[in-house]
């Protein structure tokens, strides 16, 4: 199992050069797409990917409690097997027989029932899709991300943070991290003023940049948010430094 972009560093893996030494090993591969389904190009195929497994919440703008998906290479679909069990992956679901016979193909992935007002939710959500360019995506994304990497470089290179997600925009997710040793109090600050990011132990402070509808100027306004807590110290109240549960 290999995130495609790492979740804490941002670091987009090549994933057509580490499926292939994976097979060259004898090995299958199963990759985390949860940090790239709706941020940038996918090429599952072209990259003779195995399994890929995902969620739908984040850049692909599902909401709260949005299904998960998952993919299965079509050359795997007559040895692939999953131990949950449930009507929807039945391969004669209205049958309602004693024993369990699984669906063929990628439908015994199914378990069961699915969350409906979810799918809905989703459903509207993808619709977007159908218009969107993603190279012209991409573009935007790596777009934002330089210039985020800039201007926090630029005005808050003095307050003890330091890039962890690479300058190289080819190697580069949709997201950027900073390291800081006070990041949790700085993150909390943040996210009371209104710029959403999130923490991850023990020091990444994350930003992640949706080019659907995050726009230049929000960049701009969220640093200049971060330039002043760093400036005067906002971060420094002691309530910033009570651990939620969700971080």
């Amino acid at each position: 199992l290999v995130n495609h972009v790492n979740y804490k560093s941002g670091e987009l893996r090549d994933m057509a050069a580490l499926t292939r030494k994976a097979h060259a090993a004898g090995a299958l591969i199963v990759w985390d797409l949860c940090h790239t389904a709706g941020a940038l190009p996918v090429e599952l195929d072209q990259a003779n990917a195995d399994f890929a497994i995902g969620c739908t919440y984040k850049y692909l703008n599902g909401g709260p409690g949005a299904p998960a998906f998952i993919y299965a290479a079509q050359r795997h679909h007559g040895d692939i097997s999953q131990p949950l069990s449930g009507w929807w992956g039945h391969a004669r679901p209205f049958a309602f027989e004693r024993g369990y016979v699984a669906g063929t193909g990628i439908r015994r992935f199914l378990c069961g029932t699915q969350p409906v007002l979810s799918m809905r939710a989703l459903k509207g959500a993808l619709v977007i899709w159908n218009d969107v360019d993603m190279a012209a995506l991409r573009k935007k994304s790596v777009a934002l991300t330089e210039l985020f990497i800039q201007l926090v470089e630029a005005k808050c290179g003095a307050y003890g943070l330091t890039l962890e997600t690479t300058r190289d925009a080819t190697r580069r997710g949709s997201q950027v991290s900073f390291l800081h040793d006070h990041g949790y109090q700085i993150m909390r600050a943040l996210i009371e003023r209104g710029v959403i990011g999130d923490f991850r132990a023990p020091s990444t402070i994350r930003f992640g940049f949706t080019p659907l509808y995050v726009g230049y100027k929000d960049v701009w306004l969220a640093v200049e948010v971060l330039e002043d807590i760093l400036r005067t110290g906002a971060w420094k109240d002691q309530r910033f430094a009570v651990k939620e549960a969700v971080t």
